[in-house]
């Protein structure tokens, strides 16, 4: 983690030798000789911390440390000085001075003032970084199922790409899990240690996007009271979720290529430019290219963000998680709500295997949630699942006179439709067909074949 040392030092050579100390205690210093220049640089949002002599031309360093507390009052400043009076400490106290280092000073104490800021700064960053994460976490989102061969493909491609420090694009419809797939690659990955952010395109107003991902210094725009760090600084050594990028309003398409393509950034109103590190995993509902070719996203981020794509499959695709999925549902929920629950009645299971699940993942969540609450008993049964799931649209049952065979129909003719009519409940899945007919696979083939 790097912090900018801003040192105001009229004198040259002292400037050089702060310098160094600075830099062997991790800073990144930049050194200005006048009070004018310090005051442009602090301004900029250009500096974690300040080292000032006390007399300098121009403003001077009472001054400069009353200026760096308007801009940040949690800045450090550390005035050195050979002229220092009883006066001028008190001044300086009363501004919440770090520390005062009087001239002649030894290396060795200005060292150890060195260090305490660097700790005092890192421990700032990660009580930011902490904070911000706990305005994040996400609750009730379960780990994943892999029952279907499809996940299983997925979740093979992402331990393949975890350890790789390249951005990843998800593509899926919205409630395919997202979310869950890029904080695994976070947790598998070598930056599991380091801090993990997210941030959803659409759900943020495009004006406060840019403040948001890069942040802003202090008077950037009305209502900017103070320095703020963005998510992309915050996430520095992790990773950084930016989901639905396919809503992204045009002027962040256009800094996220910056970023993409330097790793640097600079906060709204500011003029220093900062390093970062940081994994970008993006997601989107929509299909990108087709974003591309109707204008409405940019051609070079889309294919700055695609150096590594994997498509999660719908719901629908995946029938074997169903069941798994709403038992791990049925759960979380049941511990939540402190219910004695056994799991799901057959009719109800039927019910869910029979649903289209438009919404996916996502939408089986918010079911078992709200019958679970409705549960009156050990299992949950059709009655506490919506209308929808009861009866799925396009599987309304026939009554007798309706039945596509004839009346007269051969027991082997009435199993063969039988057979078709629960391959196509199930999509044309026919290993939980061969389950729901309660056959072997193999003798399911046969039957078909004849």
């Amino acid at each position: 983690m790097s912090y900018t040392l801003l040192i105001a030092e009229d004198d040259r050579d002292m400037a050089r030798l702060l310098a160094e100390l600075a830099a062997d205690c991790g800073f990144r210093a930049v050194t200005v000789h006048t009070g004018q220049e310090a005051a442009v640089h602090l301004a900029g949002g250009e500096a974690d911390a300040l080292f000032t002599d006390l007399r300098l031309p121009g403003p001077d360093g009472l001054t400069l440390l009353r200026l760096a507390h308007e801009i940040d009052p949690a800045l450090p400043v550390v005035l050195v000085t050979g002229y220092a009076t009883v006066q001028n400490a008190i001044d300086a106290f009363r501004n919440q001075v770090a520390d005062i280092i009087t001239k002649p000073f030894d290396t060795d104490e200005v060292s150890a003032v060195l260090a305490r800021i660097f700790e005092s700064l890192r421990h700032r960053t990660q009580v930011e970084q902490l904070t911000a994460r706990l305005h994040q976490l996400d609750t009730g989102v379960p780990p994943p199922v892999m029952h279907s061969r499809a996940m299983r493909e997925v979740m093979e491609v992402v331990h393949q790409v975890a350890d790789a420090d390249i951005p990843v694009l998800l593509n899926g419809e919205t409630g395919t899990g997202k979310s869950m797939l890029a904080r695994l690659l976070h947790t598998l990955g070598a930056r599991r240690e380091q801090p993990y952010f997210s941030l959803n395109c659409a759900g943020i107003a495009p004006t406060l996007a840019e403040s948001e991902l890069f942040g802003h210094e202090k008077g950037a725009f009305t209502g900017a009271t103070q320095r703020k760090k963005g998510l992309l600084e915050l996430a520095d050594g992790g990773t950084l979720l930016l989901d639905e990028i396919n809503s992204a309003p045009p002027e962040i398409q256009v800094r996220l290529l910056q970023f993409l393509q330097e790793r640097t950034l600079m906060r709204v109103g500011g003029q220093h430019i900062i390093e970062v590190d940081v994994r970008l995993v993006c997601a989107t509902n929509q299909p990108l290219d087709e974003l591309v070719a109707q204008g409405r996203f940019r051609a070079d981020l889309y294919y700055r963000l695609k150096v590594f794509p994997i498509d999660l499959p719908p719901l629908r695709e995946r029938s074997e998680d169903i069941v798994p999925l709403a038992e791990q549902l049925l759960s979380t929920f049941a511990l939540r709500y402190n219910k004695t629950l056994q799991g799901f009645t057959p009719a109800a299971l039927d019910c869910l295997r029979a649903y289209r699940w438009p919404g996916n993942v996502r939408e089986l969540e918010n079911i078992v949630q709200r019958a679970v609450v409705l549960a009156r008993g050990e299992f949950i049964e059709p009655i506490q699942l919506p209308a929808e799931l009861r009866q799925p649209a396009g599987r309304t049952a026939l009554p007798d006179a309706a039945l596509p065979i004839s009346p007269d129909a051969t027991l082997a003719e009435v199993e063969t439709w039988w057979i078709r009519h629960m391959l196509e409940r199930c999509d044309g899945n026919k290993t939980e067909t061969a389950r729901r007919l309660g056959i072997d696979a193999s003798t399911l083939h046969r039957k078909l074949r004849g």
